[in-house]
């Protein structure tokens, strides 16, 4: 899953993003960059070396900011395609009266396992979607059914085949008065890489990654290491009776494939940071503009469907927003199309997991439409 912010337990039942109240230092921010930098399990040996504190001061300080909510538990990305499992952001543009009818399907239908309030060319939902490469249309037939039962009246599909996180540059990050960047730098470096003739894009990013075979074992390690990268081996080998050489070696595997993408303990420093998607699709060559999203210092994801069809996923200080969107504007010659959403109130459905989609029984991801289509009109049916 490409989701790059942390969620917490609300009395809800559902899960919205947390507060942060721990001002942050200097210290601080240095061991949040060689965190991003060198990945959420890097130890805290590592994280000395790199930054020059003490290897105890270093835990500490990551006891404490994970205390006040600034910096979350370490857990494993990881890529779905690679697993048989396929991903679509889903954008509706909601009819008015529909939002709670849409949110209480949303915790019913189990491939849906995240969502979001967003403006922009599409007022309503982003939509995190989950289906089975069996199953590829899931995606679409459920908007479909919205738009039917005319609780949208429009939408935009994102199939993600692949992603990878944007590393921050923390040199830019003043304790004290947040990021300080100077946007003409950027706009600067747009201007030359839209001279540029050089067609090689600046990511790992595939367009047709290859499927990974993995049994009941590898599935159980991929949910524990999801839902917290940190349980010891041992623990692990104990859990699925394995031994500790047996983990070490199915982990690694899975690394090698992809499948782990990589391991992250997010954190947004910033009191108030604005989150958007950006969806683009480009007039070749496509590294004139892409290479422009790594350029900058702030931290985010680069997402693709196809060559020409990619995403950005972003939180900037609102001040920066002016920056940012003058440098999309010298892209703009350059773009097929652009979608601009802003995002908030960030929801993960509560009932159910992720890989709760997985069949022990068949080894296989199951996404029945039918039953997701069923729940749909039950929910319509019932009485207001």
């Amino acid at each position: 899953m490409c989701i790059s912010i942390e969620l917490q337990r609300e009395g809800d039942g559902l899960t919205k993003i947390g507060t942060r109240t721990r001002p942050l230092d200097q210290k601080d921010v240095d061991i949040l960059g060689a965190l991003d930098k060198l990945g959420g399990k890097t130890s805290t040996e590592e994280l000395s070396q790199s930054t020059g504190i003490p290897a105890r001061t270093v835990r500490y300080r990551i006891k404490k900011m994970r205390d006040a909510e600034l910096l979350y538990p370490v857990r494993a990305y990881t890529h779905e395609r690679k697993m048989g499992m396929g991903e679509t952001l889903l954008i509706v543009n909601t009819t008015p009266g529909s939002r709670p009818i849409l949110e209480k399907m949303f915790e019913e239908i189990r491939c849906i396992y995240f969502w979001t309030s967003t403006y922009g060319r599409y007022n309503g939902f982003v939509i995190y979607s989950l289906y089975s490469l069996t199953t590829p249309s899931v995606p679409r037939r459920l908007v479909e059914a919205f738009q039917k039962e005319s609780l949208i009246s429009d939408f935009y599909l994102f199939d993600l085949t692949d992603y990878e996180h944007k590393y921050g540059d923390f040199t830019y990050f003043n304790p004290k008065l947040g990021w300080q960047y100077d946007w003409k730098d950027w706009h600067k470096k747009i201007k030359k890489n839209l001279k540029s003739k050089t067609k090689k894009i600046n990511t790992k990013c595939e367009e047709n990654p290859s499927i990974l075979e993995f049994d009941t074992n590898d599935y159980e390690l991929l949910r524990s290491l999801f839902d917290n990268a940190m349980v010891p081996q041992k623990d692990l080998a104990k859990q699925f009776s394995l031994s500790e050489t047996q983990v070490t070696k199915k982990i690694r595997r899975l690394e090698n494939a992809g499948v782990i993408n990589g391991y992250s303990s997010n954190f947004s420093p910033g009191a108030v940071m604005l989150h958007f998607n950006l969806f683009l699709e480009i007039e070749e060559p496509v590294a004139r503009i892409i290479n422009n999203f790594y350029t900058h210092p702030f931290l985010g994801s680069v997402i693709m469907e196809s060559r020409t069809r990619w995403g950005i996923r972003m939180g900037l200080p609102a001040s920066d927003m002016y920056g940012f969107l003058q440098g999309l504007d010298l892209m703009k010659p350059y773009l097929k199309s652009c979608v601009f959403q802003v995002m908030h109130e960030f929801t993960r459905g509560a009932k159910t997991h992720p890989y709760d989609l997985f069949n022990k029984d068949t080894h296989k991801w199951e996404t029945p439409i039918s039953d997701y289509l069923e729940i749909i009109s039950d929910i319509i049916a019932e009485p207001r």
